[in-house]
């Protein structure tokens, strides 16, 4: 079987560091080395059945939770971002959700909040108080599920 990309000057030693690092965790290290062969392997995301455009769109799909297994599927970067369990990188907490410092709001500061898919801005509003932001990026979630898988 022939592989879909070429691979990096140390590809496997960069591959399993990452994952290591983003806290993949496999039942063993069998079950490490066959997933690896799956990825390299892997020409098709297995979520939307989707041609990956090239290698860096391959990504290792799984739960953000460090106490056990926690490794689902290799999937396109479009279908890993999509996920509820996404890892939050901001300064709130809350996924979407971003305070940000403001000389025209009387607090100094406002929630923003953002939802882009495929690189286009879904939703982008402010309020003054978390707990509204909160309801407003529910609302939009409950009223726009195929966004969330």
């Amino acid at each position: 079987m022939e592989l879909p990309f070429p691979l990096r000057y140390r590809h496997k030693r960069k591959t399993l560091y990452s994952w290591n690092k983003n806290g993949v965790i496999f039942e063993s290290e069998e079950h490490r080395e066959e997933i690896y062969q799956r990825y390299i392997y892997s020409s098709n995301c297995e979520l939307c059945h989707k041609e990956y455009k090239n290698s860096l769109d391959r990504k290792i799909e799984h739960e953000h939770d460090p106490t056990k297994p926690n490794f689902r599927s290799i999937c396109c970067n479009k279908c890993n971002k999509q996920k509820k369990d996404v890892k939050i990188y901001n300064n709130t907490g809350e996924q979407s959700i971003s305070k940000c410092k403001s000389k025209k709001h009387v607090q100094g500061f406002y929630y923003q909040i953002q939802i882009y898919r495929d690189g286009k801005k879904m939703l982008c509003k402010q309020r003054k108080t978390l707990e509204e932001a909160i309801k407003v990026r529910d609302k939009f979630i409950k009223e726009n599920p195929e966004i969330y898988t």
